[in-house]
């Protein structure tokens, strides 16, 4: 059977063509607020969060389950030292003083992951997963594809399903806090991070994000070719682009 964590694999070099990656500033936060030390990265993919991380005077090792992702990061970012393997099976040679996951931490075991994390952690390391919300910025064009996807069985799946007009709120994390499970006292200096920002994709370019998608992947391919042909044919229906905003969002918690 093919596991939804990895099925991006399949589409390694397109994945890495088609997301987005994370803003500048984000890295440079949060080094800063780590301070010294060695930075693992859980779940890096083909690195685009990881180009960021990766500079001089930074040990940085990533945990990447699938080869032919972890082939794409190890071409992309040749400094970084690349262990195929899920986080739940790897033994941490050594603590660190940073921990990032971006858009990857909801594939780790839930049971286990916010152990796993505090384990890998030196006393005074700072754990930051993040992720990227996509917010559409066109209320109309948000609403058409909703019909789309509701047809399809697809309400509340796809990247589109939000709508930035409707303000929807994101924060102040409760949610997040709560599916993180870094809440039982362990972690202090409990906060978050969002950064904005606007990214734009022609509606074949969205047909190629979302069929790199682990849900569009997953699907009966006959009914994701229609799924794809109805989204595409909307947005062409709205101009032809689709406009997100895009919020990124950090959850920060130090180990004592």
């Amino acid at each position: 059977m093919r596991e939804r964590g990895t099925v991006f694999g399949e589409v390694a070099d397109e994945y890495d063509r088609i997301r987005p990656g994370y803003p500048p500033a984000l890295a440079e936060e949060l080094l800063a607020a780590a301070g010294p030390g060695p930075v693992l990265e859980v779940g890096a993919g083909t690195g685009k969060a990881t180009r960021l991380f990766a500079r001089t005077g930074v040990d940085l090792t990533c945990v990447e389950p699938d080869e032919r992702m972890a082939d794409v990061l190890r071409r992309n970012v040749p400094g970084a030292t690349v262990i195929t393997s899920t986080f739940e099976d790897w033994q941490p040679p050594s603590a660190y003083g940073l921990i990032v996951s971006a858009q990857a931490w909801h594939w780790v075991d839930q049971d286990r992951r916010a152990d796993l994390a505090f384990d890998a952690l030196a006393p005074g390391g700072l754990f930051a997963p993040f992720w990227n919300v996509f917010l559409v910025a066109d209320p109309g064009l948000h609403a058409a594809l909703a019909e789309v996807d509701a047809r399809h069985g697809l309400t509340d799946q796809t990247a589109h399903r939000r709508s930035a007009a409707a303000q929807l709120p994101l924060g102040p994390f409760e949610q997040e806090w709560s599916e993180l499970n870094l809440t039982d006292g362990r972690f202090t200096e409990l906060r978050s991070l969002r950064y904005e920002s606007a990214l734009s994709y022609s509606s074949k370019l969205y047909r190629d994000y979302l069929l790199s998608t682990s849900l569009y992947r997953l699907l009966d391919p006959i009914t994701a070719e229609i799924a794809l042909d109805d989204t595409t044919a909307v947005v062409d229906a709205h101009g032809g682009t689709i406009d997100f905003v895009i919020h990124t969002d950090v959850a920060l918690a130090r180990r004592p």
